[in-house]
């Protein structure tokens, strides 16, 4: 079976603001979703979560429909929601056909025009609701606590990495509105956005309903300095112990590395393989080697993550025992060894390619949400400035040789890496 071809058209407004179509009438419902080129990379010490901050903000009224979003748009959608991460802020709604310029409209009015009516009384509140999803997430969350310790160290000052997402609380307390208006009409911009909308709409009326409400909102010109990749100056490995004071009931090893496999890299697929080879299901490596074998670990992930600067790679093994940290560290090296040593089969690369082929194929299935065909659209054009790459996503990673994931393995030992040992506090 040949695999679907998406048809993808892209227009670019006068202003800048990049517009990409992905008309798809089998679907029953439009998804609408734009990306703006700013994320927590883009902040300054000191004025860190601004870019999360504004991802609330967003939602809390504009110009001309200045109310909570969610009570116009949930009763017309089958979903709507934002993420932010280092490098990007997103945004997104599943409609129904005949609602689509209604919201055309009003995310254009929040893009030109929410600072107009944005207020202290706004900012208070959104501050006070970061501030409490940030001690879920971090304080009151099972080894929360352990992330802005490990993200400190392996992306020290300055790299734009350097913090969490989320910020720092004493940050967002000391927010001031003037900031945060400064933020959005720096960021907030035409030229520093991609709108793309995938399913069931009207292609001639969408573009004309695009250019009447969006074409007049000025931008400006973004200095994208910081969107190079850009290498973590961790120089050597490092150990560390900490007594976790979240909600925790197993100790955790974690093992990371901040790696050079930024997004579109051309050792992105192989670390990913590599990823899956290890610690993807009850099959895998690690799992065999400290759960089924040893009974040493009581559950295990590894992870590779590509984003805009650079990436990473972590291995984090929730164990039975504190006593067990040093042997579970050592098996986890000896195995990344061991396929650098070529002891890897060309089936294991099979498998990993199915199972990443599956997972894409998944995402496919979707018009909208987190990862479906118009967020991938905004992601492709974001980070490879073309969304017609999305035809072509499994050619690098079809590409991927036993070689390639042994290059990988090498490439891990001889980078520098955290060992952390979590312990549980008595």
């Amino acid at each position: 079976m040949s695999k679907k071809e998406h048809s993808v058209s892209k227009i670019t407004l006068s202003n800048g603001l990049q517009c990409i179509l992905n008309k798809d009438n089998t679907k029953g419902f439009a998804a609408l979703n734009i990306w703006y080129h700013v994320g927590s990379k883009n902040e300054k010490p000191g004025m860190t979560g601004f870019a999360h901050l504004f991802e609330h903000l967003m939602f809390e009224g504009s110009k001309n429909c200045n109310t909570n979003w969610f009570s116009i748009v949930e009763p017309i959608s089958t979903g709507i929601n934002g993420s932010t991460n280092s490098d990007r802020t997103n945004y997104w709604e599943n409609i129904s056909p005949e609602y689509l310029e209604r919201v055309i409209f009003m995310e254009a009015d929040r893009m030109g025009y929410l600072t107009e009516v944005l207020t202290d009384t706004k900012l208070e509140k959104e501050k006070k609701i970061v501030i409490q999803e940030r001690k879920q997430n971090y304080e009151n969350s099972p080894y929360g606590d352990s992330e802005e310790f490990i993200q400190d160290i392996i992306f020290p000052k300055p790299h734009p990495y350097n913090w969490q997402t989320i910020g720092y609380e004493s940050d967002i307390q000391k927010a001031k509105l003037s900031e945060t208006i400064k933020f959005h009409q720096n960021y907030y911009v035409p030229s520093n956005s991609s709108l793309a909308i995938s399913g069931n709409f009207n292609s001639k009326q969408t573009i004309k309903w695009l250019e009447q409400y969006f074409g007049n909102i000025k931008s400006n010109k973004i200095n994208s300095y910081n969107n190079k990749p850009l290498i973590s100056s961790l120089k050597k490995n490092t150990f560390h112990e900490m007594i976790g004071e979240s909600p925790a009931t197993l100790p955790k090893l974690i093992i990371r590395w901040p790696t050079n496999s930024h997004i579109f890299s051309n050792n992105e697929p192989e670390l990913d393989f590599l990823s899956t080879i290890l610690g993807d299901g009850i099959g895998s490596r690690l799992y065999q080697k400290l759960i089924t074998k040893t009974q040493l670990a009581q559950s295990l992930e590894v992870t590779h993550y590509s984003n805009e600067l650079a990436g990473e790679f972590d291995i984090s093994i929730n164990i039975k025992q504190e006593i067990n940290f040093d042997e579970i560290y050592k098996i986890t090296i000896d195995e990344i060894k061991n396929i650098n040593s070529g002891n890897i089969s060309n089936e294991e690369i099979i498998l990993a390619k199915n199972k990443y082929k599956l997972s894409i194929n998944r995402q496919l299935e979707k018009s909208g949400g987190f990862g479906g065909i118009a967020d991938m659209l905004n992601y492709f054009n974001i980070y490879g400035g073309n969304p017609d790459k999305i035809n072509n996503i499994l050619d690098r990673y079809n590409k991927v040789l036993k070689q390639d994931v042994i290059d990988a393995a090498e490439y891990l030992l001889r980078t520098p890496h955290l060992r952390l040992h979590y312990k549980i506090k008595k």
